[in-house]
């Protein structure tokens, strides 16, 4: 018995070691931070059709082979608490290559109530009218990009890879009055 008492005593010893030295990184070792966030909001919720996160990268593809205009419609899904919400765009869509831009660049967000224009000094209302599952109301919108090709001067070309940052803010409109207790 004295064999097993020694053998946990020696294990015991050696997991404080560890722990101790693993407590107190080197001179040599880099330190990495990563700030995670989670947003939790109760009336309104944006991400792709199917529930998942939100698109990263997306190629507008040419309309036709004079590659004059660009396009891409994207999915959106938006459940929200109550049947209104507010969408415009946080700043200009702009699509530059670092020499030229292109031109004329839209974002049209569709709903029940048709279609619109999406713009930086706009707000652009937009009423559900499908139910969703365990209340609130909940579809599917489609997300409309569009951007000319960059005219050519003389000599300049066009060609190259365009991008630039598509930042939207979706906001639930104020709520009808039933702002009572949460229930626990």
């Amino acid at each position: 018995m004295k064999i097993g008492k020694l053998i946990l005593a020696l294990c015991v010893s050696g997991a404080l070691a560890g722990i101790a030295h693993a407590g107190q990184p080197s001179a040599q070792a880099v330190v990495k931070k990563i700030t995670l966030t989670a947003h939790i909001d109760d009336s309104i919720f944006v991400s792709r059709p199917d529930g998942s996160a939100w698109y990263d990268v997306v190629e507008l593809t040419a309309n036709d082979n004079t590659q004059k205009t660009f396009s891409k419609t994207l999915p959106i899904r938006v459940w929200t608490k109550t049947p209104d919400f507010i969408v415009t765009l946080a700043r200009p869509l702009r699509l530059s290559n670092g020499h030229g831009e292109m031109t004329n660049a839209k974002v049209a967000l569709t709903g029940a109530d048709g279609t619109a224009i999406v713009a930086p000094d706009s707000v652009r209302k937009v009423t559900q009218v499908r139910p969703g599952d365990g209340g609130g109301f909940d579809e599917i919108h489609n997300l409309k990009i569009s951007a000319n090709a960059p005219a050519r001067n003389g000599a300049a070309r066009a060609n190259g890879s365009y991008s630039g940052d598509l930042v939207l803010l979706f906001e639930p409109t104020a709520a009808s009055g039933d702002d009572g207790p949460i229930e626990q």
